[in-house]
């Protein structure tokens, strides 16, 4: 018989593993447009990660539902809430900001979640 807890704990291990390879990524994105320095790339890619993993993470109830529109719907959801946050953090440079999140979001979503939907299905 399978245990729930150990199978939950290794769902939520492999969620953070996964967000943390995002916060990487963004933080390449940051440092790719010249954002600031890596401490102020690291720490805006953290909070603007942060908040767009839990709205997507409430959003996984209907997402996977729509299949690739649902992505769709999640990638246009991460770009505007990382958006919005990054903007918040360094208003100064806003039409980086907005394509730093477009940047990271297409590139989080060409590698980690297209892959994992065609092999999950």
């Amino acid at each position: 018989m399978q245990n729930p807890t150990a199978i939950l704990s290794l769902e939520l291990g492999a969620a953070f593993l996964y967000w943390l390879v995002f916060v990487v990524i963004e933080t390449a994105a940051l440092q790719l447009v010249n954002w600031g320095n890596f401490r102020a790339c690291i720490k805006g890619s953290l909070i603007a990660n942060l908040a767009s993993a839990l709205l997507i993470a409430l959003s996984l109830i209907w997402m996977p539902r729509y299949g690739l529109l649902g992505l769709f719907v999640g990638l246009i959801l991460a770009i505007g809430i990382e958006g919005f946050i990054l903007n918040r953090l360094n208003p100064s440079v806003k039409s980086l900001n907005w394509l730093a999140a477009a940047l990271a979001n297409l590139a989080s979503f060409f590698i980690l979640i297209l892959p994992l939907l065609y092999f999950s299905r």
